[in-house]
């Protein structure tokens, strides 16, 4: 439902200008209203709200006076440091981050942009070590079953070159990161294979921001697939996919500079 304080509106039209989906309309005397037929319709994007230069819009029980005001963002200098900057780190303190800049870790990820602003996404976030060491031994314990029952040559053969340090107890899946975040989408999401990546390329963002280290683990998102013990764990709803995991925490290791890659090729 979308209301507006008459008092406030200035019938400049921006929000119905904005509505991509063209449901919010004019009435006769240019105020901005919502049809009840095309309540269910409504994206909830919020552009409304966010676009009124009075505030006067309330959209689904949101207000304006709820919303953060806009604030300056960094340069585009500042924005490409980060993304040269930011490395796969593979080394981690063992180290469990605060609980306050989990949370706010956690709050960002109301802001990630989904396909027809599909709010069905769910995350996992493992945020206690000893929770980590579950997954870390129980996924060990099966890619050694996978070796000896001569399975693995067959699912993954590049997982050879990490035999020798799996049976030395050394952590060459999760590489000893401290906390991972989990994402996971309904199968009929409008765009589930592209929604979690995005998410987590966003979150992704945020952790460099904090110093933090972070490394994308595809090999996760396999295990989690071939082992019930390790997707009862996670405990995502059924009809959910999980399609991306990312590993995170203080990194153990400090880059000197950036590096300088080979340009992608640009049509």
């Amino acid at each position: 439902m979308i209301t507006v304080n008459k008092e406030k509106c200035l019938r400049c039209g921006k929000c119905t200008g904005d509505c991509i989906i063209k449901i919010l309309r004019k009435d006769e005397q240019g105020y901005p209203f919502l049809a009840e037929k095309y309540e269910k319709s409504c994206l909830d994007c919020q552009h409304c709200l966010a676009i009124c230069p009075t505030g006067a819009l309330t959209c689904n029980g949101v207000s304006a006076d709820q919303c953060e005001p806009i604030k300056p963002l960094p340069d585009p200098e500042d924005m490409l440091a980060l993304l040269r900057q930011r490395r796969s780190v593979r080394k981690y303190k063992w180290e469990s981050l605060q609980p306050e800049i989990l949370e706010k870790l956690k709050g960002s990820l109301a802001w990630t942009p989904t396909g027809c602003n599909d709010h069905r996404l769910i995350f996992r976030v493992i945020d206690t070590k000893e929770e980590m060491l579950f997954y870390r031994e129980e996924t060990n314990r099966m890619i050694l079953k996978l070796v000896n029952t001569g399975i693995m040559k067959w699912i993954y053969p590049a997982i050879n070159r990490f035999l020798e340090s799996i049976k030395n107890g050394e952590d060459v899946i999760y590489r000893g990161a401290p906390h991972m975040i989990v994402a996971a989408t309904p199968k009929n999401a409008p765009c589930a294979g592209a929604d979690p990546w995005i998410a987590l390329s966003y979150f992704d963002l945020l952790l460099q921001s904090y110093g933090l280290g972070s490394c994308w683990c595809g090999f996760a998102v396999h295990a989690f697939k071939w082992n019930r013990t390790l997707k009862k764990k996670l405990n995502f709803p059924k009809g959910y996919k999980i399609a991306a995991v990312l590993l995170f925490g203080k990194p153990d290791v400090e880059y000197c500079r950036a590096t300088k890659p080979e340009n992608f090729k640009i049509l």
